[in-house]
Order: C-alpha cells, then sequence, then structure tokens
C-alpha cells in the first residue's frame, strides 16, 4: 500500500499552501481526488495478482531443497538461505518433508537358565521444527512372539528382524505466514528429528538389542512472495513459450486505452530486467499481443520475462513475472567423497552440469566457513581444497547451480 500511495502523497504534500490561496483551486481539488481514488483502488489492483500463498504464479517462489541419507543423527540442524527482501514481500513459508527409514534389529536371548518367549512394540517418531513451523509423524509396529533358545545352550538364541520399512515416502507438509525470521542474509535453521524407541512386552530384561535404522530424506522449502512493483490490472494471461532457440511471449489487454505502450523485458535472474522491445496500444477494447524473442543462439538456463505497461503519463505497471527453461540437464545429484574427508572434498555429479556451481562448506550452526564458485560447460566433477584446518566433526556441503537454480546439500565429515 505505502508502495503505491507514497509517490503521490508527496506530490501533494509538496505544496503547503492554504486552499484559499492557491490560484487554481480546482487543480487542487482534483490532485485530492486522484490521491484518494489511487489509495482506494491501485492496493487492490496489486493483491488481484497476488495473493494466495501457495497458488501465485510460478516465478513468484523460491524453491531450496535439501537431501540427508544414511544413519542420521537424532537431531540434524539444516540451514537454508534467507529471503533477499529486495526480491519482494515475503507472504509465507512452506515446507515439505518426505522420509523413508528402514530398521533392522538383532535380538538375541542372554538367559542361561530357560527359553524365553519375547515379544516387543516399537515405535518410531519423524519431525521438522523451525521458525513458525512444526510438523511430525510417529508409527509403531509390534514384533513377535521370537522362541528364543537357552544361552548356552541352544543354538537358536537370536534372530534378524527387519529390514522393515517404517517411513515409506511419508510426506510432512506446513506452512506459516510468520516470516520475520525468514527475511535477510545469511541462513535460517530447521531443525529434524528421527528416533526410535522399543518397549518389551513379554519376556525378561536378559537379552541384547540393536537396532540399525537408515533413511532418506528430502526437505524442501518454498518462500511465496510478491514482487515489488505495481501489477495492473488491465493485462493478464500472460505466456512464455519455447519456440525452438527463440521465446514466444503472448499477453491479453482488457480496456485498451490509444496513449499505453507495452515494454517486454527479459532477466537472466527473475530481479534485473532488460528491456527488449517497445509495442504501442493496438486499439480500444480487448486485444491480445505477441512477440517472439532471438535469442541469437544464447538460450540456456532459466530466461524470466514481464511486461511493463506504460501510461500517457509514463506510470508503470507490470504483469506477472514468467519463466521459461532451456536447461535440458540432469539433476546434479553430486557425490561426495571420500567421506570422511582428510583435506580435500571432491563432488561428481550424476549428470554434466554447465555455468556456475557454487558450493559452500556450512557449520552444523548454518555458518557459511568456506565458498568457492566454479564455472564450466559440461562440468561432471570438481575439488573444493580446505585451505584451513576445520576441526573434525560434522559439517553441510551445499552445492548450488546457479543457472538452474538447483541446490542440494550433503552431509560431511572432517577427520583430521
Amino acid at each position: 500500500m505505502l508502495l503505491t500511495m507514497q509517490p503521490f502523497m508527496s506530490i501533494f504534500m509538496a505544496d503547503n499552501s492554504p486552499l484559499t490561496e492557491n490560484p487554481y483551486p480546482m487543480k487542487k481539488i482534483y490532485l485530492l481526488l486522484g490521491i484518494v481514488l489511487l489509495y482506494t483502488i491501485s492496493p487492490q489492483l496489486t493483491q488481484a495478482q497476488c495473493t494466495a500463498c501457495s497458488s501465485g504464479f510460478v516465478v513468484d517462489s523460491i524453491v531450496q531443497q535439501v537431501h540427508l541419507s544414511g544413519v542420521l543423527p537424532f537431531n540434524s540442524t539444516v540451514p537454508f538461505n534467507k529471503f533477499d527482501p529486495a526480491t519482494g514481500i515475503l507472504n509465507c513459508v512452506s515446507t515439505r518433508t518426505t522420509v523413508t527409514t528402514t530398521i533392522e534389529m538383532d535380538l538375541v536371548n542372554r538367559d542361561s537358565t530357560a527359553r524365553v518367549i519375547y515379544t516387543m512394540d516399537y515405535n518410531r517418531s519423524t519431525s521438522l521444527s523451525g521458525p513458525g513451523i512444526a510438523v511430525s509423524a510417529t508409527t509403531s509396529r509390534s514384533y513377535g512372539p521370537f522362541d528364543l533358545g537357552q544361552a548356552g545352550v541352544d543354538p537358536d538364541t537370536s534372530v534378524h528382524i527387519g529390514p522393515d520399512v517404517l517411513f515409506s515416502n511419508r510426506v510432512l507438509t506446513r506452512t506459516t505466514t510468520s516470516t520475520t525470521a525468514y527475511n535477510g542474509t545469511g541462513t535460517v535453521n530447521f531443525t529434524y528429528f528421527n528416533n526410535g524407541s522399543f518397549l518389551m512386552t513379554t519376556g525378561n530384561d536378559n537379552y541384547k538389542l540393536e537396532v540399525a535404522a537408515v533413511s532418506d530424506v528430502t526437505i524442501r522449502v518454498v518462500y511465496y512472495f510478491c514482487p515489488l512493483m505495481i501489477l495492473s490490472s488491465g493485462m493478464r494471461d500472460l505466456n512464455v513459450s519455447r519456440k525452438n532457440k527463440m521465446v514466444d511471449i503472448r499477453w491479453t489487454t482488457d480496456n485498451e486505452n490509444m496513449a499505453n505502450r507495452y515494454v517486454v523485458e527479459w532477466s537472466r535472474n527473475g530481479r534485473t530486467f532488460i528491456p527488449i522491445t517497445e509495442i504501442p496500444a493496438q486499439g480500444r477494447g480487448t486485444k491480445t499481443y505477441s512477440y517472439t524473442h532471438d535469442l541469437n543462439g544464447n538460450a540456456k538456463g532459466k530466461l524470466y520475462y514481464r511486461v511493463k505497461q506504460l501510461d500517457q503519463q509514463n506510470f508503470a505497471s507490470y504483469t506477472s513475472i514468467q519463466y521459461v527453461s532451456f536447461s535440458d540437464e540432469g539433476p546434479m545429484d553430486p557425490e561426495v567423497y571420500p567421506n570422511p574427508v582428510v583435506n580435500n572434498i571432491n563432488v561428481s555429479f550424476g549428470s554434466p552440469q554447465t555455468g556456475q556451481i557454487v558450493a559452500d562448506l556450512v557449520s552444523m550452526s548454518g555458518q557459511t566457513l568456506l565458498s568457492r564458485t566454479y564455472k564450466g560447460s559440461g562440468m561432471t566433477s570438481f575439488q573444493l581444497a580446505l585451505n584451513r584446518q576445520y576441526p573434525s566433526g560434522t559439517y553441510w556441503l551445499r552445492v548450488r547451480n546457479g543457472e538452474t537454480g538447483e541446490q542440494v546439500v550433503k552431509r560431511v565429515f572432517l577427520a583430521r
């Protein structure tokens, strides 16, 4: 609302003279009416294309994803980049966590006086928590009865249980509109929890139980935001599509004004836009426009488009932003080795990557300790040299393709 109203308020307040002293009183009355109308209508037009958090235009969201796998600690700190307020106004944050956990157990009867029949209940919990986010799931299993032989006498004193899948692509979702903690620079931390407990329901205390759990977890965080621009109510149905190595841009206008002009703009990052061409209004009523952007062989990665409408006073309003992708690369699917790491971290990709690859070494508290950028075409691997003696322990390696926007986080162990 302030973004829409402020320029007109500054015009109004620049004239401090009383109305009776104004030689052109009607102009001031018209200006005041114009301010009131803009104040009343413009925010509604701006909101019209930027309201629901989860159903906005595709480009009005920023997606980050982290993948955890293996034998995980009970609690894992997972960092995500904060939302840059220069990009727009953050409306809400949505998380989607997909969990698969498999357990195997070995139960041994250690009673040397008799055979024992054991049964037990096993409970598994998983959760994700962060600012304004708390979501969890539980599952239970009953195992047994297991008739285990007398220790030191019978050969059948143990039983292997599993593998048993407790969570099979279990999905946990949550959305929050409390966005303060997500704005700014640096990272915001989430805590992922995955643990189990058991209770013997028959048998005795003279047993040994070993439990091993392996998990595969994907945590996806989406920032839904409104761009810092006034959205036009007179333009709609912006559509951009690939046309060989070019981009076809189409949109529709309502209540056309002959004084309007339309500037097609494009961007490689969705924030800094460059004008391509200017098209005059076609006539009154509802009109459909189209333009083909010839990229001159430079079609790669994601390309963002919008249309700016200029009226007779050069007041600008915009369509939503849409994008097309010329990335034919597969997912990064990075493999980190050796792990544990001693001096250098080697990363190999599941499919060749093109563009700017950024690798960050991040502490468990979310602090970026080391950052390196690699550029290339068809890159299949790179090596991150550790330039100092970091303490032994657990760290995160964050790998991001600046061209496709894909980001993967891997856990690494430093052994010094």
